[in-house]
């Protein structure tokens, strides 16, 4: 059996005793061959996620004076981020991963180069190279997730695998607006922009060159459609309730503003996301340790549900340091959301599809993170809002239960029997 049947059906004994379901620690994952250097540099890739937003408000607000331009700016970047991942994810599904990564990488850095040398004093332009460095964006983390059933030996180690992939990957959001802030500082804003677009480059040459992605083939797609990962309705559903998850992240970032003016605690506005990032990265360590018995619907399920009942805390904070416990608790299981969303793409993902599968679930997040964003402000930046997007993501997850006890797990499944 598969890992990904496995996924299907809580886990039994298999004649081997206990053993057989003790979980594998992120250090035995971190030791085997290529692992290391393909989560190290998919984070040094993604870094320019978590610093563009920051140093293209900085450099919009030092040049011109103006925030809400600023905030604009950073807006059109995030918002082509998601409009690009699918796309790259497709393009990757088709040819490989070297070809699409080599020339997104380099034509994003190029576009972060061309706002460092030009600046943004001309909104026209400024726009243009921003949206231009976010469609280009190369799908890194999509490509990581297709490539860890090709170098990990066994689904206990695939299963700690995603769990360290859900787990780091918000280290970008944490490191990425310090370094941005800090180079920004030092340096000025046209050289955080140059470095940031060389962080982008240098991240993806890692991957690319490393053999598992030089030699990672994509399963020829059995019914092409128009709709591509789309196709499948549980993965329509899935990304959909990722949108409202999305949105309590965006409705966080506001509202973390908010709070530090209602506490006078400025610090808070940074403070709360970044203990919610570290809880997550805490929570998907957890989350490894724990023995995998339960089938991947009802995982999904529970870790969705706590993920709701974790934001309630955060919404009766009455103190800053209140409010800053209150903030890791839903990052404590967003990290072990995100795991349960993987499990669940392996499921549901069709033939060929699995890049774009993953692709659009970053995207989901972006359109979520925008979305939050857009809504919180006019609102004032509640607290409870957050509470009520992840309520809302669990309704919409409630029938995926069914759906993945009779999903069909063929495209993780080929993906990962063709690499034995």
């Amino acid at each position: 059996m598969t890992y990904v049947e496995q996924l299907a059906a809580p886990a039994r004994d298999s004649g081997r005793g206990r053993h057989a379901e003790r979980p594998v620690g992120w250090a035995a994952v971190l030791r085997l061959p290529y692992t290391a250097r393909l989560l190290g540099g998919t984070l040094m890739g993604r870094l320019p996620l978590g610093m563009a937003p920051v140093v293209l408000l900085l450099a919009v607000r030092a040049q011109s004076g103006s925030t809400a331009a600023g905030a604009a700016l950073a807006a059109a970047y995030g918002l082509a981020v998601a409009a690009g991942q699918p796309l790259v994810g497709r393009l990757v599904d088709r040819v490989g991963q070297t070809a699409p990564t080599i020339v997104c990488a380099v034509l994003s850095a190029t576009a972060f180069g061309a706002l460092a040398v030009g600046g943004t004093t001309d909104p026209a332009l400024a726009c243009a190279g921003a949206v231009l460095a976010g469609v280009t964006a190369p799908s890194l983390e999509a490509n990581l997730r297709t490539l860890w059933p090709l170098v990990v030996p066994t689904g206990r180690h695939l299963r700690a695998a995603y769990t360290l992939d859900s787990g780091s990957q918000e280290l970008v959001y944490v490191a990425g607006p310090l370094l941005a802030t800090v180079l920004t500082a030092a340096f000025g804003p046209a050289a955080a922009l140059a470095v940031t677009g060389l962080l982008g480059l240098g991240g993806s040459l890692t991957v690319i060159l490393a053999a598992p992605s030089r030699t990672w083939r994509p399963a020829p797609m059995r019914r092409p459609s128009l709709l591509g990962a789309l196709r499948p309705r549980g993965m329509r559903m899935l990304l959909t309730a990722l949108v409202a998850v999305g949105t309590a992240l965006g409705a966080l970032n506001v509202g973390a503003v908010t709070a530090g003016t209602q506490f006078g605690a400025g610090w808070l506005s940074g403070a709360l996301p970044a203990a919610m990032s570290l809880g997550a990265l805490g929570g998907s360590a957890l989350f490894a340790s724990l023995p995998s018995t339960a089938a991947a619907g009802t995982q999904l399920q529970f870790c969705a549900a706590a993920f709701a009942l974790a934001w309630c805390p955060l919404a009766l904070a009455e103190g800053p340091w209140t409010a800053l416990a209150c903030a890791a608790l839903p990052g404590l299981l967003f990290g072990p959301l995100l795991t349960c969303c993987y499990q669940a793409i392996d499921l549901m993902a069709a033939p060929g599809t699995v890049t774009e599968s993953y692709s659009w679930l970053v995207a989901s997040f972006g359109i979520g993170t925008a979305a939050g964003t857009g809504l919180a402000g006019p609102l004032g930046g509640p607290l409870a809002l957050p509470a009520a997007a992840a309520a809302l993501a669990l309704v919409l997850l409630l029938p995926m239960r069914g759906l993945l006890r009779r999903a069909r797990p063929v495209a993780a499944a080929a993906d990962y029997e063709a690499a034995l």
